[in-house]
């Protein structure tokens, strides 16, 4: 079950004493709120796929003559991105607590789920949670998976990640692998973020584009650019994310923590899409016999536009192990 109270009852007691103990009194460590995706272009749709085309042209451009000499061929290819459906489903016996140093968050209420320990609880830990989980094991590192009949699957199971398209598309030959810049290493990688940036299409160099890594990384290009002393830091406003002579950024992704990938792409390409996503913030909350269940779902998924505007070190030897 969702409720587990056993090292409460074993120290504090398995009853009830008013002592002045109230929410405030129960402490949780900070989670990781999603950042990937804030990225990204958010697209809401009615659709389980979200299709997409991508046109291309050829050349058109030849020398002058008085017959007409067609020339070039629009062509229009499929792009079709998939949502996932994911789920929660968390169930709690509340009479658990009521007899504990917890049974502040009891009530005299016969309906449990309006007790003060179910909304505690929803807002607390369980959308904190949700948050994090989507952030550090779904929106990079997510490989779908499908569900085991009546056995509750991981978060990394529901959706692919960036990490699992950047392999797809390298795979297909139309995600750019920009190789020759070595494993990331802390002294070098100033100047290896620029020489990733000179593998991007001369075209895109001048558009704003985000270069992707994990935090260490982040942290590390800003230390070794101080190093090299390309400035002298005296007060925070001085450090920004660009990256010298260009339009582009770094950005620091907890999704990408322990990982040596770089990616770029526009914000325009980078797609964040949603069905019944709302549903990620609400809940049903069903009542049985004393328990109480809490319940959501919705349909989600990340995705490029166009593979061919993305650039990435995934699968060379700077993209490969964790930092």
């Amino acid at each position: 079950m969702g409720l587990t109270v056993s090292s409460i009852i074993s120290e504090y007691g398995a009853y009830y004493e008013k002592s002045g103990q109230n929410m405030s009194r129960i402490l949780k460590m900070i989670t990781q709120d999603t950042e990937t995706t804030k990225l990204m272009t958010q697209i809401k749709t009615d659709e389980t796929i979200f299709k997409l085309a991508q046109g291309t042209i050829n050349d058109l451009i030849q020398p002058f003559q008085k017959a007409f000499t067609a020339k070039g061929t629009a062509v229009f290819t499929p792009n079709k991105i998939e949502l996932q459906h994911m789920k929660v489903d968390f169930e709690i016996y509340p009479d658990d607590i009521e007899a504990t140093w917890l049974g502040f968050l009891a009530s005299e209420n016969l309906s449990r789920k309006e007790w003060p320990l179910v909304r505690f609880l929803l807002e607390q830990y369980l959308l904190p949670k949700m948050r994090e989980n989507l952030e550090l094991k779904v929106a990079f590192k997510g490989v779908q998976k499908d569900p085991t009949t009546d056995v509750a699957g991981n978060p990394e199971d529901v959706m692919n990640g960036i990490e699992k398209l950047l392999t797809l598309g390298i795979a297909a030959g139309t995600i750019n692998q920009v190789t020759g810049i070595g494993a990331l290493n802390a002294n070098t990688i100033f100047d290896q973020v620029e020489a990733f940036h000179d593998g991007i299409s001369q075209v895109y160099q001048g558009v704003p584009m985000v270069v992707c890594m994990s935090p260490a990384w982040r942290k590390a290009y800003f230390r070794d650019k101080r190093a090299n002393g390309f400035y002298q830091i005296s007060g925070a406003n001085q450090i920004d994310d660009s990256i010298d002579f260009t339009p582009h950024k770094v950005a620091g992704l907890p999704s990408m923590s322990g990982s040596n990938i770089l990616w770029a792409t526009t914000k325009e390409n980078m797609l964040h899409i949603t069905k019944k996503g709302q549903n990620a913030g609400k809940f049903l909350i069903e009542e049985s016999k004393r328990c109480v269940s809490i319940m959501t779902d919705w349909w989600e998924a990340i995705g490029f536009g166009i593979n061919e505007i993305v650039w990435t070190t995934a699968g060379t030897k700077s993209g490969s192990g964790s930092n």
